[in-house]
């Protein structure tokens, strides 16, 4: 959880690997299918009309999805 609080408050991700013993990957991973989550959930409120959770879910989505964890590749 406070790789998750980190990242979401722009910490770089060689901040994250200070946090925990997990392999670099698995973080990814993780990180990966939190914003999978998320837009499930923003989908969802929009489904119940419920635009004030839409917009918590979209904000939580925005600070997750960013830097090189959401790159498309890193292979060239």
């Amino acid at each position: 959880m406070d790789v998750v609080n980190a990242w979401c408050s722009g910490a770089p991700f060689c901040e994250l690997l200070k946090k925990t013993d997990a392999f670099e990957g698995s973080i990814i991973r993780c990180l990966r299918r939190l914003e999978e989550l998320l837009r499930e959930m923003v989908n969802a409120s929009k489904a119940i009309g419920n635009t004030d959770l839409e917009k918590k879910f979209e904000e939580a989505r925005t600070n997750l999805k960013r830097d090189i964890v959401f790159a498309a590749s890193l292979y060239l």
